[in-house]
Protein backbone atom coordinates (compact mmCIF):
# COMPACT_ATOMS: atom_id res chain seq x y z
CA UNK A 1 0.00 0.00 0.00
CA UNK A 2 1.02 3.64 -0.78
CA UNK A 3 -1.37 5.35 1.33
CA UNK A 4 -1.47 9.07 0.77
CA UNK A 5 1.81 9.84 -0.10
CA UNK A 6 1.88 13.20 -2.02
CA UNK A 7 2.50 12.22 -5.80
CA UNK A 8 6.94 13.39 -5.29
CA UNK A 9 7.38 11.15 -1.87
CA UNK A 10 6.69 8.25 -4.06
CA UNK A 11 9.28 5.79 -4.86
CA UNK A 12 10.56 6.05 -8.52
CA UNK A 13 8.02 3.51 -9.59
CA UNK A 14 5.71 5.44 -8.73
CA UNK A 15 6.69 9.04 -8.94
CA UNK A 16 8.15 11.09 -12.32
CA UNK A 17 9.90 13.77 -12.05
CA UNK A 18 7.00 15.64 -13.90
CA UNK A 19 4.99 14.88 -10.89
CA UNK A 20 8.08 16.12 -8.84
CA UNK A 21 7.51 19.61 -10.67
CA UNK A 22 4.18 19.66 -9.18
CA UNK A 23 5.55 20.60 -5.97
CA UNK A 24 5.92 24.84 -5.48
CA UNK A 25 8.97 25.41 -3.12
CA UNK A 26 8.20 28.42 -1.19
CA UNK A 27 9.85 30.76 1.21
CA UNK A 28 8.50 30.47 5.04
CA UNK A 29 5.49 32.34 5.71
CA UNK A 30 4.46 34.84 8.69
CA UNK A 31 6.68 35.17 12.13
CA UNK A 32 6.07 31.60 13.07
CA UNK A 33 9.01 30.34 10.70
CA UNK A 34 10.85 32.42 12.84
CA UNK A 35 10.70 29.78 15.60
CA UNK A 36 13.65 28.04 17.10
CA UNK A 37 14.64 25.43 15.33
CA UNK A 38 15.21 22.85 18.40
CA UNK A 39 13.44 22.96 21.81
CA UNK A 40 14.01 19.52 23.60
CA UNK A 41 12.35 19.67 27.04
CA UNK A 42 8.51 20.46 28.10
CA UNK A 43 7.18 19.19 24.24
CA UNK A 44 5.70 15.95 23.30
CA UNK A 45 8.37 12.86 22.92
CA UNK A 46 11.13 14.23 25.13
CA UNK A 47 12.99 11.23 26.72
CA UNK A 48 13.91 10.74 30.77
CA UNK A 49 17.85 9.38 28.86
CA UNK A 50 18.43 12.78 27.00
CA UNK A 51 22.13 13.19 28.74
CA UNK A 52 25.37 11.33 29.20
CA UNK A 53 25.34 10.99 25.11
CA UNK A 54 28.84 12.26 24.42
CA UNK A 55 31.18 10.30 22.04
CA UNK A 56 28.10 8.33 20.90
CA UNK A 57 27.45 8.21 16.66
CA UNK A 58 23.87 8.37 14.85
CA UNK A 59 23.03 7.66 11.55
CA UNK A 60 19.37 8.93 10.25
CA UNK A 61 17.61 7.74 6.88
CA UNK A 62 14.71 10.09 5.32
CA UNK A 63 13.73 9.42 1.69
CA UNK A 64 11.90 12.57 1.47
CA UNK A 65 14.29 14.49 -1.30
CA UNK A 66 13.24 17.55 -1.76
CA UNK A 67 13.66 21.41 0.17
CA UNK A 68 12.69 22.63 2.45
CA UNK A 69 12.00 19.36 3.90
CA UNK A 70 15.46 17.89 3.53
CA UNK A 71 17.24 21.05 4.60
CA UNK A 72 14.72 21.18 7.47
CA UNK A 73 15.15 18.02 8.90
CA UNK A 74 19.21 18.07 8.48
CA UNK A 75 19.16 21.20 10.34
CA UNK A 76 16.94 19.90 13.17
CA UNK A 77 19.17 16.43 14.07
CA UNK A 78 22.27 18.52 13.53
CA UNK A 79 20.72 21.36 15.70
CA UNK A 80 19.84 18.43 18.72
CA UNK A 81 22.81 16.79 18.21
CA UNK A 82 24.74 19.25 19.42
CA UNK A 83 22.89 19.85 22.21
CA UNK A 84 23.08 16.34 23.14
CA UNK A 85 26.60 15.85 22.45
CA UNK A 86 26.21 13.64 19.74
CA UNK A 87 27.30 12.88 16.31
CA UNK A 88 24.64 12.80 13.51
CA UNK A 89 24.85 11.41 9.90
CA UNK A 90 21.75 12.74 8.57
CA UNK A 91 21.38 10.54 4.87
CA UNK A 92 18.25 11.15 2.28
CA UNK A 93 17.88 7.84 0.64
CA UNK A 94 17.40 7.88 -2.94
CA UNK A 95 15.72 4.88 -5.21
CA UNK A 96 12.71 2.01 -3.44
CA UNK A 97 13.15 3.02 -0.01
CA UNK A 98 11.05 0.94 1.63
CA UNK A 99 13.01 -1.78 -0.19
CA UNK A 100 16.17 -1.07 0.87
CA UNK A 101 14.72 -0.44 4.73
CA UNK A 102 13.72 -4.45 4.32
CA UNK A 103 17.23 -5.51 2.89
CA UNK A 104 19.18 -3.66 5.88
CA UNK A 105 16.27 -4.75 8.52
CA UNK A 106 17.35 -8.17 7.04
CA UNK A 107 21.38 -7.92 7.26
CA UNK A 108 21.28 -6.18 10.32
CA UNK A 109 22.37 -2.30 9.28
CA UNK A 110 18.93 -0.91 10.04
CA UNK A 111 20.37 2.75 10.50
CA UNK A 112 19.83 3.98 14.09
CA UNK A 113 17.08 6.39 13.30
CA UNK A 114 14.86 6.19 9.89
CA UNK A 115 11.63 7.99 8.85
CA UNK A 116 8.79 5.75 8.69
CA UNK A 117 5.31 5.88 6.78
CA UNK A 118 3.23 4.79 9.11
CA UNK A 119 0.86 3.08 6.39
CA UNK A 120 3.20 -0.01 5.60
CA UNK A 121 6.74 0.93 6.31
CA UNK A 122 6.24 1.25 10.34
CA UNK A 123 4.30 -2.46 10.54
CA UNK A 124 6.76 -4.32 7.88
CA UNK A 125 9.42 -3.55 10.28
CA UNK A 126 7.90 -3.74 13.60
CA UNK A 127 6.65 -7.31 12.69
CA UNK A 128 10.21 -8.37 11.91
CA UNK A 129 11.18 -7.07 15.91
CA UNK A 130 13.89 -4.91 14.35
CA UNK A 131 12.62 -1.76 16.31
CA UNK A 132 12.80 -0.74 19.72
CA UNK A 133 9.83 -0.06 21.80
CA UNK A 134 10.20 3.66 22.51
CA UNK A 135 7.86 3.22 25.66
CA UNK A 136 10.77 1.21 26.89
CA UNK A 137 13.02 3.86 25.98
CA UNK A 138 11.05 6.66 27.67
CA UNK A 139 9.90 8.60 24.83
CA UNK A 140 6.34 10.35 25.68
CA UNK A 141 3.68 10.96 23.23
CA UNK A 142 2.17 13.82 25.78
CA UNK A 143 0.48 16.40 23.70
CA UNK A 144 -0.29 14.03 20.86
CA UNK A 145 -4.06 12.89 19.79
CA UNK A 146 -4.69 8.91 20.67
CA UNK A 147 -5.60 8.60 16.78
CA UNK A 148 -2.17 10.00 15.77
CA UNK A 149 -0.35 8.01 18.34
CA UNK A 150 -1.80 4.82 17.09
CA UNK A 151 -0.42 5.72 13.69
CA UNK A 152 3.04 5.06 15.30
CA UNK A 153 1.87 2.03 16.80
CA UNK A 154 1.91 -1.88 16.05
CA UNK A 155 -0.24 -4.74 18.20
CA UNK A 156 -0.17 -2.07 21.07
CA UNK A 157 3.24 -1.03 21.15
CA UNK A 158 4.68 2.24 20.27
CA UNK A 159 7.64 1.81 17.66
CA UNK A 160 7.47 5.09 16.05
CA UNK A 161 6.70 8.85 17.20
CA UNK A 162 4.35 10.41 14.82
CA UNK A 163 5.80 14.02 14.03
CA UNK A 164 3.94 14.64 10.85
CA UNK A 165 0.27 13.78 9.19
CA UNK A 166 -1.33 14.18 5.81
CA UNK A 167 -5.17 13.87 4.96
CA UNK A 168 -7.28 14.96 2.27
CA UNK A 169 -9.78 17.79 1.91
CA UNK A 170 -11.76 19.49 -0.85
CA UNK A 171 -10.06 23.09 -1.95
CA UNK A 172 -12.48 25.15 -3.65
CA UNK A 173 -12.33 28.07 -6.25
CA UNK A 174 -14.25 30.68 -3.97
CA UNK A 175 -15.15 33.01 -7.51
CA UNK A 176 -16.52 29.86 -9.04
CA UNK A 177 -18.43 29.71 -6.51
CA UNK A 178 -19.51 33.40 -6.64
CA UNK A 179 -20.75 32.85 -10.07
CA UNK A 180 -23.01 30.24 -9.66
CA UNK A 181 -24.81 31.57 -6.78
CA UNK A 182 -23.58 28.83 -4.16
CA UNK A 183 -22.12 30.77 -0.56
CA UNK A 184 -21.22 27.91 1.12
CA UNK A 185 -18.73 24.16 0.08
CA UNK A 186 -20.99 20.84 -0.40
CA UNK A 187 -21.74 19.49 2.58
CA UNK A 188 -23.21 15.65 1.43
CA UNK A 189 -22.68 13.70 -1.69
CA UNK A 190 -26.05 15.23 -2.90
CA UNK A 191 -24.94 19.02 -2.61
CA UNK A 192 -21.99 18.06 -4.33
CA UNK A 193 -23.78 16.62 -7.40
CA UNK A 194 -25.52 19.82 -7.65
CA UNK A 195 -22.92 22.61 -6.88
CA UNK A 196 -20.33 21.28 -9.21
CA UNK A 197 -23.00 20.59 -12.18
CA UNK A 198 -23.86 24.64 -11.13
CA UNK A 199 -20.77 26.00 -11.54
CA UNK A 200 -19.89 23.91 -14.55
CA UNK A 201 -22.99 25.58 -16.06
CA UNK A 202 -22.44 29.32 -14.80
CA UNK A 203 -18.39 28.91 -15.28
CA UNK A 204 -17.79 26.36 -18.19
CA UNK A 205 -15.47 24.79 -15.99
CA UNK A 206 -15.36 21.41 -14.87
CA UNK A 207 -17.26 21.46 -11.22
CA UNK A 208 -14.76 19.12 -9.88
CA UNK A 209 -11.29 17.25 -11.43
CA UNK A 210 -10.86 13.52 -9.87
CA UNK A 211 -8.48 11.58 -11.08
CA UNK A 212 -9.69 8.20 -12.60
CA UNK A 213 -6.49 6.20 -14.32
CA UNK A 214 -5.09 3.49 -13.38
CA UNK A 215 -1.92 2.40 -13.36
CA UNK A 216 -0.16 5.35 -10.85
CA UNK A 217 -2.39 5.21 -7.66
CA UNK A 218 -3.62 8.00 -7.80
CA UNK A 219 -7.53 7.09 -8.52
CA UNK A 220 -7.93 4.99 -5.12
CA UNK A 221 -6.09 7.39 -3.02
CA UNK A 222 -8.82 10.29 -4.06
CA UNK A 223 -11.47 7.80 -3.98
CA UNK A 224 -10.88 6.56 -0.45
CA UNK A 225 -12.33 9.62 1.57
CA UNK A 226 -15.18 9.58 -0.06
CA UNK A 227 -15.31 6.08 0.46
CA UNK A 228 -15.05 6.66 4.32
CA UNK A 229 -17.15 8.84 4.29
CA UNK A 230 -20.30 6.95 2.74
CA UNK A 231 -19.02 4.71 5.65
CA UNK A 232 -17.53 1.92 3.73
CA UNK A 233 -14.87 -0.42 4.90
CA UNK A 234 -11.97 -0.11 2.16
CA UNK A 235 -11.53 -3.86 2.55
CA UNK A 236 -15.00 -4.87 1.22
CA UNK A 237 -15.60 -3.41 -2.14
CA UNK A 238 -18.91 -5.08 -1.63
CA UNK A 239 -20.43 -2.47 1.48
CA UNK A 240 -22.73 -0.45 0.86
CA UNK A 241 -20.21 2.55 1.13
CA UNK A 242 -18.71 1.20 -1.37
CA UNK A 243 -21.81 1.40 -3.46
CA UNK A 244 -22.95 4.81 -2.64
CA UNK A 245 -19.43 6.00 -3.41
CA UNK A 246 -18.91 4.87 -6.37
CA UNK A 247 -22.92 6.06 -7.60
CA UNK A 248 -21.41 9.62 -6.52
CA UNK A 249 -18.76 9.06 -9.34
CA UNK A 250 -21.73 8.18 -11.56
CA UNK A 251 -23.87 11.14 -10.85
CA UNK A 252 -21.17 13.43 -10.98
CA UNK A 253 -20.04 12.29 -14.70
CA UNK A 254 -24.03 11.97 -15.63
CA UNK A 255 -24.82 15.49 -14.24
CA UNK A 256 -22.22 17.42 -15.56
CA UNK A 257 -19.84 18.39 -13.01
CA UNK A 258 -17.12 16.02 -13.66
CA UNK A 259 -15.93 15.40 -17.36
CA UNK A 260 -15.65 11.99 -18.54
CA UNK A 261 -12.31 12.81 -19.41
CA UNK A 262 -11.45 12.10 -15.54
CA UNK A 263 -10.46 8.56 -16.48
CA UNK A 264 -6.98 9.99 -18.59
CA UNK A 265 -6.25 11.92 -15.41
CA UNK A 266 -3.85 10.91 -12.82
CA UNK A 267 -1.63 12.72 -9.83
CA UNK A 268 -1.74 15.51 -12.43
CA UNK A 269 -5.08 16.15 -12.03
CA UNK A 270 -4.47 19.05 -9.80
CA UNK A 271 -3.34 20.90 -12.53
CA UNK A 272 -6.78 21.06 -13.87
CA UNK A 273 -7.77 23.22 -10.37
CA UNK A 274 -4.77 25.00 -10.58
CA UNK A 275 -5.32 26.65 -14.11
CA UNK A 276 -8.79 26.96 -13.43
CA UNK A 277 -10.53 24.53 -15.45
CA UNK A 278 -11.94 23.19 -12.50
CA UNK A 279 -13.74 24.48 -9.52
CA UNK A 280 -13.29 22.04 -6.74
CA UNK A 281 -10.60 19.32 -6.22
CA UNK A 282 -9.67 17.04 -3.65
CA UNK A 283 -6.06 17.26 -2.03
CA UNK A 284 -3.54 17.61 0.85
CA UNK A 285 -1.85 19.77 2.74
CA UNK A 286 1.05 20.82 0.71
CA UNK A 287 -1.37 23.21 -1.60
CA UNK A 288 -1.69 25.45 1.54
CA UNK A 289 2.04 26.52 1.62
CA UNK A 290 1.93 26.79 -2.31
CA UNK A 291 1.81 30.88 -3.09
CA UNK A 292 1.73 30.35 -6.34
CA UNK A 293 -2.32 29.80 -6.72
CA UNK A 294 -3.59 32.91 -8.78
CA UNK A 295 -6.88 32.50 -6.80
CA UNK A 296 -8.55 32.89 -3.73
CA UNK A 297 -9.86 29.22 -2.63
CA UNK A 298 -11.30 27.82 0.72
CA UNK A 299 -11.20 24.58 2.25
CA UNK A 300 -13.75 22.54 3.46
CA UNK A 301 -13.92 18.81 5.02
CA UNK A 302 -14.83 15.97 2.26
CA UNK A 303 -18.52 15.69 1.94
CA UNK A 304 -20.34 13.20 3.53
CA UNK A 305 -23.70 10.77 2.24
CA UNK A 306 -26.40 12.39 3.77
CA UNK A 307 -26.64 15.21 6.12
CA UNK A 308 -25.88 14.88 9.96
CA UNK A 309 -23.28 11.67 9.01
CA UNK A 310 -20.07 11.52 10.64
CA UNK A 311 -17.23 11.96 8.24
CA UNK A 312 -13.65 10.20 8.42
CA UNK A 313 -10.61 10.23 6.52
CA UNK A 314 -7.76 8.12 5.88
CA UNK A 315 -4.95 9.15 7.96
CA UNK A 316 -1.17 8.64 6.98
CA UNK A 317 1.64 9.75 9.16
CA UNK A 318 5.42 9.80 9.12
CA UNK A 319 6.73 8.97 12.18
CA UNK A 320 10.68 8.05 13.38
CA UNK A 321 11.31 4.69 14.48
CA UNK A 322 14.48 3.49 16.66
CA UNK A 323 16.52 0.57 15.35
CA UNK A 324 16.61 -2.24 18.01
CA UNK A 325 20.07 -3.81 16.55
CA UNK A 326 22.22 -0.67 18.69
CA UNK A 327 23.43 -1.05 22.25
CA UNK A 328 21.27 0.84 25.14
CA UNK A 329 23.38 4.04 24.61
CA UNK A 330 22.68 4.02 21.01
CA UNK A 331 19.02 3.33 21.40
CA UNK A 332 18.71 5.86 24.57
CA UNK A 333 20.65 8.69 22.65
CA UNK A 334 18.39 7.85 19.34
CA UNK A 335 15.15 8.04 21.52
CA UNK A 336 16.05 11.35 22.87
CA UNK A 337 17.52 12.72 19.77
CA UNK A 338 13.89 11.77 17.87
CA UNK A 339 12.40 13.55 21.07
CA UNK A 340 14.13 17.05 20.56
CA UNK A 341 13.37 16.57 16.62
CA UNK A 342 9.75 16.45 17.60
CA UNK A 343 9.25 19.23 19.26
CA UNK A 344 6.61 21.74 18.97
CA UNK A 345 9.16 24.25 17.15
CA UNK A 346 10.39 22.16 15.02
CA UNK A 347 6.75 20.51 13.56
CA UNK A 348 5.43 23.96 13.17
CA UNK A 349 8.40 24.97 11.08
CA UNK A 350 8.06 22.03 9.25
CA UNK A 351 3.89 23.05 8.73
CA UNK A 352 4.83 26.14 7.77
CA UNK A 353 7.71 25.89 4.77
CA UNK A 354 7.13 22.71 4.07
CA UNK A 355 2.78 22.06 3.97
CA UNK A 356 2.31 19.11 6.44
CA UNK A 357 -0.05 18.80 9.18
CA UNK A 358 2.18 18.45 12.77
CA UNK A 359 1.68 15.58 14.80
CA UNK A 360 1.50 17.81 18.09
CA UNK A 361 -2.18 19.45 18.85
CA UNK A 362 -0.58 22.93 20.36
CA UNK A 363 1.64 22.52 17.02
CA UNK A 364 -1.81 21.84 14.81
CA UNK A 365 -3.17 24.88 16.53
CA UNK A 366 -0.25 27.06 16.02
CA UNK A 367 -0.14 26.00 12.26
CA UNK A 368 -3.93 26.58 11.89
CA UNK A 369 -3.26 29.71 13.64
CA UNK A 370 -1.00 30.98 10.84
CA UNK A 371 -2.43 29.16 7.88
CA UNK A 372 -6.56 28.86 8.70
CA UNK A 373 -7.04 26.79 5.57
CA UNK A 374 -5.38 24.28 7.41
CA UNK A 375 -8.28 24.12 10.01
CA UNK A 376 -9.93 21.70 7.85
CA UNK A 377 -7.23 19.11 7.90
CA UNK A 378 -6.80 19.18 11.59
CA UNK A 379 -10.48 19.55 12.41
CA UNK A 380 -10.91 15.62 10.62
CA UNK A 381 -8.10 13.91 12.27
CA UNK A 382 -9.77 13.10 15.66
CA UNK A 383 -11.67 10.51 13.28
CA UNK A 384 -9.57 9.27 10.95
CA UNK A 385 -9.06 5.80 9.72
CA UNK A 386 -5.38 4.47 10.27
CA UNK A 387 -4.59 3.75 6.59
CA UNK A 388 -1.72 0.80 8.10
CA UNK A 389 -5.20 -1.28 8.52
CA UNK A 390 -5.62 -2.55 4.71
CA UNK A 391 -2.15 -3.51 4.54
CA UNK A 392 -0.36 -5.12 1.33
CA UNK A 393 -4.44 -5.97 0.50
CA UNK A 394 -4.82 -2.42 -0.42
CA UNK A 395 -2.87 -3.18 -3.49
CA UNK A 396 -5.09 -5.59 -5.11
CA UNK A 397 -8.05 -4.10 -3.93
CA UNK A 398 -7.08 -0.49 -5.56
CA UNK A 399 -7.78 -1.98 -8.96
CA UNK A 400 -11.33 -3.45 -8.33
CA UNK A 401 -12.43 0.14 -7.18
CA UNK A 402 -10.42 1.37 -10.46
CA UNK A 403 -12.06 -0.80 -12.73
CA UNK A 404 -15.58 -0.53 -10.62
CA UNK A 405 -15.58 3.66 -11.36
CA UNK A 406 -14.41 3.62 -14.64
CA UNK A 407 -17.52 1.26 -15.66
CA UNK A 408 -20.03 3.05 -13.85
CA UNK A 409 -19.20 6.40 -14.53
CA UNK A 410 -18.23 5.80 -18.78
CA UNK A 411 -20.31 2.73 -19.53
CA UNK A 412 -23.20 3.56 -17.30
CA UNK A 413 -23.01 0.12 -15.37
CA UNK A 414 -25.22 0.12 -12.21
CA UNK A 415 -22.33 0.68 -9.01
CA UNK A 416 -23.11 -2.51 -7.05
CA UNK A 417 -22.69 -4.48 -10.32
CA UNK A 418 -19.56 -2.50 -11.05
CA UNK A 419 -18.19 -3.57 -8.12
CA UNK A 420 -18.81 -7.05 -8.18
CA UNK A 421 -17.89 -7.45 -11.50
CA UNK A 422 -14.45 -5.97 -10.52
CA UNK A 423 -14.44 -7.96 -7.54
CA UNK A 424 -14.63 -11.03 -9.37
CA UNK A 425 -12.02 -10.10 -12.15
CA UNK A 426 -9.64 -9.50 -8.95
CA UNK A 427 -10.15 -13.02 -8.33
Amino acid sequence: MTGHLRPEEKDPDMATSAKRALRIVVPALGAVAALSLTACAGDAGTSSNADGFEGVELTVWNNIDFDPYQTLQKEYFEECAAELGVTVDVQTITGEYTSKLLQAASSGSLPDIALLSTDTQVGLLAEQGVLADLDALGVSTEGISDTVVGLGEFDGTLYALPVQVENYVLFYDTAAFAAAGIDAPPATFAELVEDTKAIAAATGQYGIALPGVGGDGSTAQYFLPFLLSAGGDPADPTSQGAVDAVTLYQQLVAEGGLSKEFVNWGWDVTDQWLGQKAAVQVSGPWNLVDTSIPFEYGTASIPVLNAGDEGSIGLLGYAYGVSAAGDAAHQEAAAALIACRASEENQIDTAIQGGYIPALTSAQEAFVAEVPAAASFVDAIENGYNAAQLGTEWNSLQQVYIDAIQDAAVNGTDPAEALEKAAKAQG
